[in-house]
């Protein structure tokens, strides 16, 4: 497999894991607001996260310093640099060719498996 498939390989997962990290309160940020965008003037991929759908991303994984939360911590501060970080094992090996492509299938299988489960889960928290 060449360098151009693989990194958009190694792309793929890296928005599926952080589609999974994502905080989940109304769940808009992993439905919409993560998405892979190709960036024609560097010919490659590039991850979106926020933009239009969800324009409050970048509050979602800053310290908050407005005064309405009264000296609160960000409960979900730092998640991006920690999702990439989880994924940084697997980035390399997609990127290295050291997964075969069966490997590579069955792990996103996995990766969107847990995120509808955690869909499921958290729509009978509600109910």
């Amino acid at each position: 497999m060449n360098y151009q498939a693989r990194l958009e390989q190694a792309t793929d997962y890296l928005v599926a894991h952080l589609k999974l990290r994502a905080p989940k309160e109304t769940w808009n940020l992993t439905n919409n607001g993560i998405r892979k965008a190709w960036n024609p003037s560097a010919s490659t991929w590039e991850i979106v996260i926020g933009g239009e759908p969800a324009p409050y991303a970048v509050y979602t994984n800053e310290p908050w310093i407005a005064e309405k939360w009264h000296g609160a911590i960000n409960p979900h501060q730092g998640w991006i640099q920690m999702a990439v970080e989880e994924a940084k094992p697997m980035l390399i090996a997609i990127m290295s060719g050291a997964i075969s492509q069966e490997e590579y299938w069955a792990l996103m299988n996995q990766t969107g498996n847990a995120i509808s489960e955690l869909s499921t889960k958290m729509a009978g928290e509600i109910q």
